[in-house]
């Protein structure tokens, strides 16, 4: 029987292995097309909360676009020593989306 994973953890390095710490499931990938993949298992096993690093969130606008419902809840983490800001965007758009305008 497959474990339920409730919470994810997915990077392009050994960064996201820190959120083992805590007890969250990490797979580290390589190319888009294997994140894209495990979105897809983890969706499918009712996953309720995954964390891609900001490097292959960049490269799978598709899948992005395709789990923009409630869950599973997608969220770009910075795993380099510089962030992409990719992550303070999506709260802004989130923000704007929620309350009518950008309050930034």
């Amino acid at each position: 029987m497959q474990e339920q994973v409730k919470i994810a953890a997915i990077g392009s390095d050994d960064t996201v292995l820190l959120f083992n710490a805590v007890g969250i499931k990490t797979y580290v990938l390589e190319s888009p097309a294997a994140a894209e993949r495990v979105i897809f298992e983890l969706a499918n096993q009712r996953c309720l909360i995954i964390y891609v690093s900001e490097d292959l969130y960049l490269e799978i606008p598709e899948t992005l676009e395709k789990y923009k419902s409630a869950y599973p809840i997608i969220i770009p983490i910075p795993t380099e020593e510089k962030s992409q800001g990719v992550g303070l965007k999506k709260i802004r758009e989130n923000i704007e989306k929620a309350i009518g305008f950008d309050i930034f």
